[in-house]
């Protein structure tokens, strides 16, 4: 893992990757009166930059540069660095991000950080819409919607709550949180990080400057059980709460948009995380009962008689999946796309609910492989075509079946990103869930 490095000072900066999180780095950068020059593979230009910033690294004054902002997505170590991102190691510049521009130059506020490998959209978004509810300038942002540079501040006495992703927690040294929640750790983004062991060395980051007055809270697994041991043996250590590693339905929040288990977990996080702050249980209950969810997180589709269809494009891994398994049944499990390094592992234990799998995309043939004589499964090139066999499939079924788009694998053989793998779903749900007669 890169050795993170603090800069010293910021008065000239170099961006490298001009997304959403380098334009709102620029920009930043750009209104607090540093010095930015620009860069990114795939574009020259931009509406909301001067044409002046756009310089190629090899015009860059490197002697002068304080520090690289690097888009997280950019991988600056492993596989392999960009070419820009291993001649600033090379000339010892420190590599940031956005985050990090926004602690630097941005006025205080208090700070929550959400990372963990599955659920931590939900549970930003959840302790952003608790706090607003109560009455609090809260922002949210990160990992999840807004890059975090480009958010307003939210005054001394408001909240930036922000998810945090292991990309991101290795570009962000002058991180002090208020709270820090890690909610689980599962194989993911291994190749980025040089395996497992980079992995949980990225997620520690969020605890390095937990200060002795802040709060830690922190899920299951042996893994967090080391971290939380570590914690306490700190001289400043700062304060924490465990989540427990199952919740039975008497846990789970009484709103449609919170189902299953893992939601119970979240709604455990962000009730430790509100309560640190001073809300009340009755603020802290009603902003959950009022909360609407995020879209393609179990996300309701449509219904066409008693079939039900669910968008859960965002379970990118088995893990998450394997949480969508645990909050239905009669499942007709739609999965498939680029796989990941564990494949369908945490899966496995939770097929009992699940009636078929309709496989689809470059992982079809080796997810049926994982599944053979555990599950029947059938493959299919698209995830349209699996999705339409899946539904014809839960018409002809009694119950109460649930056609289910969980598919536990990146999304980028078909489509950009989950988001727009969970918006063709959405699309495909509501012409399904047409009469009948009108359905394509």
């Amino acid at each position: 893992m890169i050795t993170r490095q603090t800069p010293t000072k910021l008065e000239n900066i170099a961006v490298l990757g001009l997304g959403r999180a380098g334009l709102a780095a620029a920009r930043l950068a750009l209104d607090a009166g540093l010095s930015v020059v620009c860069f990114d593979d795939q574009m020259s230009s931009c509406e909301s930059l001067p044409e002046t910033c756009f310089v190629p690294p090899q015009g860059w004054d490197w002697a002068q540069l304080d520090a690289l902002v690097i888009s997280p997505g950019i991988p600056h170590e492993f596989p392999f660095p960009h070419p820009v991102a291993e001649q600033a190691r090379k000339a010892g510049l420190p590599l940031i991000c956005d985050i990090e521009l926004a602690i630097r130059l941005q006025s205080p506020s208090r700070w929550i950080a959400i990372t963990g490998t599955n659920g931590k959209s939900t549970t930003t978004a959840l302790i952003a819409h608790i706090l607003k509810e109560a009455g609090i300038v809260a922002v949210a942002g990160g990992n999840l919607g807004p890059a975090v540079a480009s958010l307003n501040a939210p005054g001394k006495d408001g909240v930036r709550v922000i998810e945090i992703s292991s990309y991101q927690l290795e570009l962000t040294p002058s991180l002090r949180p208020d709270i820090a929640v890690i909610l689980n750790l599962s194989a993911d983004h291994l190749d980025r990080h040089g395996g497992w062991d980079g992995y949980l060395a990225a997620k520690r980051q969020i605890l390095a400057g937990l200060a002795v007055n802040g709060l830690a809270i922190l899920g299951p697994g042996p893994a967090l059980d080391e971290m939380a041991a570590t914690l306490s043996k700190r001289a400043d250590a700062p304060a924490l709460t465990r989540l427990a590693d199952s919740y039975t339905d008497a846990d789970i929040a009484d709103n449609p948009a919170l189902p299953g288990g893992h939601n119970a977990q979240n709604c455990a996080a962000a009730r430790a995380a509100c309560a640190r702050l001073g809300l009340t249980s009755e603020q802290i209950e009603a902003g959950i009962a009022s909360f609407a969810g995020l879209p393609h997180r179990l996300q309701p589709a449509g219904q066409a008689g008693p079939v039900r269809l669910v968008n859960d494009s965002k379970a990118t891994n088995a893990a998450a999946a394997a949480t969508a398994l645990q909050s239905f049944e009669q499942i007709y499990w739609c999965a498939g796309g680029q796989a990941k390094e564990d494949g369908l592992a945490d899966c496995l234990p939770h097929l009992d609910r699940v009636v078929q799998g309709y496989l689809y995309g470059a992982a079809a043939q080796d997810f049926a492989a994982q599944l053979a004589g555990r599950l029947a499964t059938e493959c299919f090139a698209s995830m349209d075509e699996a999705v339409r066999a899946a539904f014809r499939a839960a018409l002809q079924a009694s119950g109460e079946p649930v056609v289910l788009l969980s598919p536990a694998a990146a999304s980028f053989d078909q489509f950009d990103n989950f988001e727009a793998r969970g918006a063709a779903f959405m699309k495909l749900a509501a012409s399904l869930c047409q009469p009948a007669g009108d359905r394509p």
